[in-house]
């Protein structure tokens, strides 16, 4: 006759699955964070061939928004590369004449792109409604339009905040790779970028970066299509700088695409030389890789 178990048995088998549970949890959650930095990076990947087939297309990188009146305001980046990410559906279904919050816009801009959203970021996507979105001039969107998220940005160049005040926007302002068009500065009026306006060499230069939210993929600006350079590429988590600076979920890194294609984490304790130097086209300096 088969022997059952007794008590202490099967509180001894009941303690060593818990054990060999506790041990492999950090594993499988390690292996888990790796593939969601490595799907991440590998939508960097595409925007940066994107980016690339941009260039080699219409011979300037791709413009981070439009501004002015009547130019159809707003219009992004990511809307320029629909064609280069293989949504050309959605290209030829979006009016470029007028605003990116018009009506007959609001089924493109309202389509969520899985090549837009890190899977580590824990945040909602839910479409941002238009009447939360906040223009250059401070008003608010009309209502009506909802605009599907991103988690990438595009490196214009400059800041626009207290954190990032000792970026010298006299000078570094519009120095970035794809800008606000048709925009005043002391330099003239902003305009699309071609390679060789990136003197610092493309390796060395920021085209594409994470931040931890925005107001949506095709609304132009510092708390859309762009990012704002603050003192490092990851300030602690705040809903006040979310849409507006660099940053990511990932552990201690944030991902970055380059002008030449090359994807990089870059750490948070890195030089702010080093990271400043890699947010301008043409400021001359001498960057190592190993600094970053």
């Amino acid at each position: 006759m088969r022997r059952a178990f007794t008590l202490i048995e099967l509180l001894v088998v009941i303690a060593v699955i818990a054990v060999l549970i506790a041990l492999l949890t950090p594993a499988v959650q390690s292996a888990r964070a790796a593939a969601r930095r490595a799907a991440c990076l590998n939508n960097l990947k595409q925007l940066g061939l994107a980016g690339a087939s941009y260039l080699a297309s219409h011979n300037v990188f791709p413009m981070s928004a439009v501004a002015g009146a009547g130019h159809g305001v707003n219009q992004t980046c990511f809307a320029l590369l629909l064609p280069e990410l293989e949504q050309r559906p959605l290209y030829n279904a979006y009016n470029f004449k007028v605003e990116n919050y018009d009506p007959i816009n609001s089924s493109v801009v309202g389509t969520q792109l899985s090549v837009l959203l890190c899977p580590q970021n824990p945040l909602s996507t839910d479409r941002n409604p238009s009447a939360q979105v906040v223009q250059a001039d401070g008003t608010k969107y009309p209502a009506g339009s909802a605009f599907a998220r991103t988690h990438y940005a595009a490196n214009w160049g400059g800041s626009r905040t207290a954190i990032g005040k000792d970026y010298d926007l006299n000078k570094s302002s519009y120095r970035g790779v794809m800008l606000t068009v048709r925009v005043m500065t002391l330099r003239g009026p902003t305009k699309s970028l071609r390679a060789q306006d990136v003197r610092d060499g493309l390796a060395n230069t920021i085209l594409f970066g994470e931040k931890r939210d925005s107001q949506g993929w095709n609304v132009g600006g510092y708390a859309g299509s762009e990012f704002d350079v603050a003192t490092t590429p990851l300030l602690p988590d705040s809903p006040s700088t979310r849409m507006i600076v660099t940053g990511s979920y990932h552990p201690g890194q944030v991902n970055f695409v380059f002008c030449d294609g090359s994807v990089k984490p870059i750490g948070e304790g890195v030089d702010r030389k080093t990271w400043y130097g890699l947010t301008t086209r043409d400021g001359g300096e001498l960057i190592k890789s190993d600094t970053y």
